[in-house]
């Protein structure tokens, strides 16, 4: 009579349940690994959903709005900054700014601020998809994700002096 280590026949059943258990960490983990806030999220809104599949929607820009720069000149690229195609040029006075935009088209978000005699230009980059949240919600349902650009100033910690 053998005794069987770990509950495993051969030792193959704890080499099974460790790749089991790393790849669910793996894909867990790549729901948190996202680079927008929204793509965290599991739940879903409903309340969000269209009935047809629209073609625009708004982009949403969020900018720093303070006694140096009262307007932010804000321009918009199709794709890639470095591609350079322009597709609408603005200046904002509020620290959120909303573009109405075709859905599926990648944009990045250039904004120009001052800080005494020195300019400084703060990028973002995204797309808006639209998601098919029918399974959640009931059919049909779809529900615009992305479009949201974050190019406000970082905060600089007081010198103290």
């Amino acid at each position: 009579m053998s005794i069987r280590k770990y509950g495993t026949i051969n030792g193959r059943g704890r080499g099974l349940t460790h790749f089991v258990i790393a790849l669910l960490l793996l894909l867990m983990a790549g729901r948190f690994l996202a680079c927008e806030p929204e793509d965290w999220m599991v739940e879903v809104n409903c309340s969000d959903c269209y009935s047809y599949k629209p073609d625009s929607a708004s982009l949403i820009i969020y900018l720093t709005i303070n006694s140096e720069n009262d307007s932010v000149p804000l321009t918009f690229f199709r794709g890639d900054f470095e591609q350079g195609e322009i597709d609408w040029m603005d200046t904002a006075t509020t620290e959120e700014f909303y573009l109405y935009s075709g859905i599926g088209r990648s944009y990045t978000v250039q904004a120009t601020y001052r800080s005494g005699t020195q300019t400084i230009v703060a990028f973002d980059e995204d797309k808006m998809y639209l998601y098919d949240a029918g399974n959640e919600c009931g059919s049909p349902c779809n529900i615009v994700k992305g479009g949201i650009f974050d190019v406000r100033l970082l905060e600089q910690p007081s010198s103290g002096r």
